[in-house]
């Protein structure tokens, strides 16, 4: 999961202000400060231990490698982006408080929905606590540091232009607010599991079948037995989809879908949304996906959404711009000025760009993972 957007829009690397230096011998100085092997290795390392790394080849892996002298090139830069940074925060005595964190955090937990939701986004990408709030800190401080050097604020006017030149944008179909409780009922993946778990292959074709018929039976029970409890008590829709939805993205939000025009479901589903009035509770609904129950929450009708309504979306989207484009002249200019010296000359960017060469005449080896296998 990554946090720092207005890096990643800007092209420069995340998670740049944090690292632990272990072998301190210097192999890049910027502005006459160290840029250790230790702070190399660190990222290396993390790079090495990728699901996409471990795919190579061992000859693809060698330190000589095509594959490793851009990996050398690659980290070696974005060290010298974060050393670059580093500088100019400590420069503008910028620091980040606990209360700034905090912030931060209410700001995504708001725009996801809920804690829970925030929480399963985390566990989906693996991120820890510990790493968000690293990467809340790089967010805040870059921020910081674009708010003290360039104007980022939005006017009116230029809010009223961006409408007015992307009308189009926000004219939208008919749509409807949703929420659902899916009781996940595939055949062919039930009949899968069955014939897996049949280690012995002692069941017959007919035999499997009747397994198929059975589970898919007591799927649209369970179906059933939710919808009935969501009718008799459809304030309790969101515990329900909480406590049953096999859509766990959806039912950590309370089963809540959000506003979608009629094309963004399957025909199904959409069908019976769409049919829906606000507050009913639908019959069960089958579809590929298994068993729905739904319920819609508000509709909006076609066509243009008024200024009032998507000026804060506007006013988001231009501050984002406005910051990453700044971000992004600030470190063009930093970057030529700084005084970069290689103080170990093979991670000089032309020495690794010769290498590369020397690669390409000696013919460089397959890059597909399954290269040598």
């Amino acid at each position: 999961m990554k946090l720092t957007k207005t890096l990643i829009a800007a092209g420069l690397s995340v998670g740049l202000l944090t690292g632990c230096t272990l072998d301190r011998t210097a192999i890049v100085t910027v502005n006459g400060e160290p840029i250790t092997k230790g702070e190399y290795e660190k990222v290396l390392n993390v790079q090495m231990n990728s699901p996409q790394m471990k795919q190579f080849t061992p000859e693809l892996k060698a330190p000589n490698s095509y594959i490793m002298l851009m990996t050398k090139d690659r980290i070696t830069n974005e060290l010298i982006v974060k050393k670059i940074l580093e500088q100019q925060i400590k420069k503008h005595k910028i620091t980040v408080s606990s209360d700034d964190i905090k912030a931060k955090r209410k700001e995504i937990v708001e725009k996801l929905g809920s804690e829970e939701r925030l929480q399963e986004v985390l566990k989906q990408n693996g991120v820890s606590e510990t790493q968000l709030r690293e990467d809340l800190t790089n967010e805040i401080k870059i921020d910081k540091l674009v708010a003290a050097t360039a104007d980022t604020k939005v006017s009116d006017k230029e809010i009223s232009d961006f409408y007015n030149k992307n009308k189009a944008s926000f004219d939208l179909p008919e749509r409807v607010q949703a929420s659902h409780i899916l009781i996940e009922a595939n055949p062919d993946k039930i009949k899968q599991e069955i014939i897996d778990a049949d280690k012995n292959g002692k069941l017959t074709a007919a035999e499997i079948d009747i397994k198929v018929k059975a589970k898919m039976d007591e799927k649209m029970a369970l179906a059933k037995k939710v919808r009935e409890e969501a009718v008799k008590n459809p304030e309790k829709f969101a515990e329900l989809a909480k406590k049953y939805s096999d859509d766990k993205v959806s039912a950590a939000q309370g089963g809540d879908l959000g506003f979608f025009p009629k094309e963004a479901m399957v025909k199904p589903f959409a069908d019976a949304a769409f049919s829906l009035k606000p507050g009913v509770v639908s019959e069960v609904v089958v579809s590929d996906f298994g068993n729905h129950i739904i319920i819609v929450k508000d509709r909006a009708a076609k066509g243009l959404q008024p200024l009032d309504k998507v000026k804060d979306e506007i006013k988001a989207l231009l501050e984002q711009q406005k910051k990453i484009e700044a971000l992004q002249k600030l470190f063009a200019g930093l970057r030529a000025e700084a005084k970069v010296e290689y103080v170990d000359k093979s991670f000089d960017p032309q020495n690794i760009q010769n290498a590369l060469r020397g690669n390409v005449q000696q013919g460089a080896p397959n890059m597909s993972p399954a290269a040598g296998k």
